[in-house]
């Protein structure tokens, strides 16, 4: 059987609906939440070394960095969610 693209079909032969559509372009938005915390978790533990490398004891976690990685924990489950949405 060939599958040919037409209206509401995608390239493989899956149907499009306004959801898939949706949650793919939330995916892409996700992604770019997932940079953004990435980052931030980059640089809260730059700050953290730099603050026990003054204070001459261990490396400690503030409070902060320790929200920011738990978010990007969520941040990568929602897109992994949001992705598997948009390929049904």
């Amino acid at each position: 059987m060939i599958v040919t693209e037409g209206a509401g079909m995608d390239g493989e032969g899956r149907q499009v609906t306004p959801a898939n559509l949706q949650a793919g372009e939330l995916s892409r938005e996700m992604e770019g939440v997932n940079r953004v915390l990435a980052n931030a978790a980059v640089l809260l533990a730059g700050l953290d070394q730099a603050d026990s490398a003054r204070d001459l004891r261990n490396l400690t976690y503030s409070p902060l960095r320790t929200a920011v990685e738990q978010a990007v924990e969520s941040a990568a489950r929602v897109t992994e969610f949001l992705r598997a949405q948009a390929r049904m």
